[in-house]
């Protein structure tokens, strides 16, 4: 008898061993307040929910580089959390080991001038011992930071250039005219893991648009007032994503004008391919703008607490979004 109950208590022992090693291999989620694995340098301030650049500490310059050292190996997707406010820049930078992987805009999520917490994927990646995850704040604008997630992936590791990264990350609009008659097409694909949104108009009036709130439910795009289901396939059960290869055509006629803007914090592969009868030289110099990277004023200067802008600001433009002919 006794020897059954060491035998059941030496299986339970095994299965508890498991189940530890199990756990220690699911997500790692690193918190603001976690100083055994972050360094903070330059303007940051620490208050109950998350770190973010301010004019009232350090040099009072909003600048500043957060490292995490997660002191992992293996494949993981990096999920990056921050508090999105009216006063956020929208141009945090995010490195591995080094290298740009994205750049987000922190303004993005916000709804009515309403904070949200959002979170952004920055890839996957192999990660070794010593690698590094570094949040920079460069230009002077508030920035956030509440939390690193790392959850071990079977997906390819995301391919990065030394140079670049994986760019395409922050707000855009820009208006072309027709110079003939012609079709437009449009090209979409609206990957995220948060708030986006691609619109495309002509002459005011909306033909295209795709809002999707993460990346799992069903939020087909719509093309000319009706939903298109074939624009989203079913993974498995409860689980879609933007389908492949989608194109839509409007005919336009000479003058007509064509607006396309990108929203949000979609992901690195996601794109809005726009063609047509447009002159890029006439296109380009009609969205160029000299104030297009101006911060937003806000009624409570490097407050937190996410209020209202009350002063205008004209569209970031990203020269990447149109694909002319």
């Amino acid at each position: 008898m006794k020897k059954k109950i060491v035998a059941v208590f030496l299986v339970a022992f095994v299965f508890s061993l498991l189940a530890l090693s199990s756990s220690s291999a699911a997500d790692l989620k690193i918190r603001f307040t976690d100083k055994s694995r972050l360094k903070y340098q330059g303007d940051w301030k620490l208050i109950s929910y998350q770190a973010y650049t301010s004019k009232l500490v350090g040099s009072g310059g909003r600048r500043g580089t957060l490292t995490c050292e997660p002191q992992l190996s293996g494949t993981y997707q990096i999920i990056a959390e921050f508090k999105a406010t009216v006063n956020r820049g929208r141009h945090a930078l995010y490195y591995v080991d080094g290298v740009k992987v994205k750049e987000v805009d922190q303004r993005a999520g916000v709804t009515e001038g309403k904070s949200a917490f959002i979170k952004v994927s920055l890839g996957v990646f192999e990660l070794k011992p010593e690698s590094k995850v570094e949040l920079r704040a460069e230009d002077g604008v508030s920035y956030s930071f509440v939390s690193f997630t790392f959850t071990t992936s079977t997906e390819v590791p995301t391919d990065v250039s030394a140079t670049g990264g994986v760019e395409g990350d922050t707000g855009a609009e820009s208006s072309f005219v027709a110079k003939s008659d012609g079709d437009l097409v449009i090209e979409p694909y609206l990957s995220t893991y948060s708030p986006a949104a691609f619109r495309v108009s002509v002459d005011g009036k909306e033909v295209f648009s795709w809002t999707r709130s993460n990346s799992t439910s069903k939020e087909p795009c719509v093309f000319q007032g009706a939903a298109d289901d074939k624009s989203m396939i079913e993974i498995k059960p409860g689980d879609y994503s933007p389908a492949p290869g989608l194109k839509y055509t409007v005919a336009l006629k000479a003058g007509q004008k064509v607006t396309s803007s990108k929203s949000g914090s979609y992901e690195s592969d996601a794109y809005l391919k726009i063609s047509g009868p447009f002159d890029g030289n006439a296109a380009a110099a009609e969205t160029d703008t000299d104030d297009k990277d101006k911060p937003v004023k806000t009624t409570a200067g490097d407050s937190d607490d996410g209020k209202t802008a009350t002063g205008e600001k004209k569209p970031t433009v990203m020269d990447d979004v149109l694909n002319n002919k």
